[in-house]
Parts: structure tokens; sequence; C-alpha cells
């Protein structure tokens, strides 16, 4: 039994995946820092659709977090999907931030979804035809050396999508503008179908 583990799910754009996921009869595993969000989300889930969902909290600061997450999802189930959301973006000039501010966000923002990554990756590879969607949200204009980083990102993701297409694992990712409703879920659904073979809005072929 195949499931889908979105990070983020405890956000809008998180929400609109997990949602769009469910209706398509996709397991789920959710990712998130909040708790009573998570546990919200699968309530309405589970009346709505017959999925199997899962939630995992944990801080995108904090390794050992990600890790110890990601050893309970290995351990537990086969994984064929992975959403990896992460919002981008400083409100404040770097130097205005304290150091353990700056060193969260850092971590957050960028670091994190790599990690991610790395420790699912194993669990990715045992499927003929697995996906990873990476979701950039900046709701704001980010500043030219972040924007250069998420370049990095993209064209990091870009080479290892062509490293790893053979093995059956496609890598897209996606800048996302800022949340706006039903247009959202339309554009998620887009990008789902995009990146996923077999994608519908009505459902997800079985594979």
């Amino acid at each position: 039994m195949n499931f889908s583990v979105i990070r983020g799910a405890d956000t809008p754009w998180g929400k609109v995946f997990t949602k769009t996921l469910a209706a398509s009869h996709r397991h789920l595993i959710l990712i998130g820092a909040k708790e009573a969000a998570l546990e919200a989300l699968v309530r309405e889930i589970v009346q709505k659709h017959r999925v199997l969902v899962h939630y995992l909290v944990a801080d995108d600061a904090d390794t050992g977090s990600i890790i110890a997450a990601c050893e309970k999802i290995n351990d537990r189930f086969e994984v064929d999907l992975l959403v990896n959301y992460a919002e981008t973006g400083f409100q404040q000039r770097l130097e205005d931030y304290d150091v353990r501010t700056l060193d969260r966000k850092l971590k957050t923002n960028h670091a994190s979804g790599i990690l991610y990554l790395h420790q699912l990756l194993p669990n990715l590879l045992l499927h003929a035809h697995a996906s990873v969607i990476d979701l950039w949200h900046s709701p704001n204009p980010v500043p030219v050396w972040e924007q250069a980083l998420l370049t990095f990102n993209m064209r990091f993701a870009e080479h290892l999508n062509s490293e790893l297409n053979d093995a059956g694992l496609v890598i897209e990712s996606f800048a996302l503008p800022a949340f706006a409703g039903g247009e959202s879920v339309e554009r998620a659904e887009e990008m789902l179908g995009n990146a996923i073979p077999g994608f519908t809005k009505s459902g997800i072929m079985a594979r």
C-alpha cells in the first residue's frame, strides 16, 4: 500500500494539495508543525474520503526532528510521492534578525527540503514510478540573494531528476504564488497532473 507524504500540510497550500490527493483516493501522511491543525485536517479527510491518513509533527528547523519523522515513515510505510513544500521570503533585512531567528528561517525555508528528500529517497526508489514535487511558496517579492538560492535549489532538482530518471523517480519544481482560494485548487490540480503519471481531476490511476 503506497502513501503520499505532504510536508507543510498545515499551511493553506499544503491543505489544498492534501485535499486534492485525498479526493484522488491517495493514502496520506501529513507533516506539519501545528498538531491541532493536522488533527482537524485528518478528521475532515476521513469523513469525506475512504483513505488512510496519518500525521507527524515535525520542526523543520530541527534536523533531529526531521530525521525522526522520516525514520517513522520509512519503518512503517511505502512512499511513492513526496510533496515537499517550503515557504520562502524574509520580511526584514538579514542584519535585522537575531542569530537564532535567522538560523531557523534559513533552515526552514531552504535547507530542510533537501533533508526530507535525502531521508525518504531510498523509500521512493523502491517504486517503479515515484514522484517528488518541490513547492516553493513566495507570497511576496524575494530579495536578489534569495532568488539566486531558489534558482540553485531548482537547478539542483533538475540535475537530480536527470540522474534518477532511469530509476523511475521524477522530480518537479514549482514556484507558488500567494494563496488564492479556488484558483489555488486549480493550480494544484495542474501541478499534480504535470508531475504524476495518470493524474486527473477525478482521480489518480492506480499503479
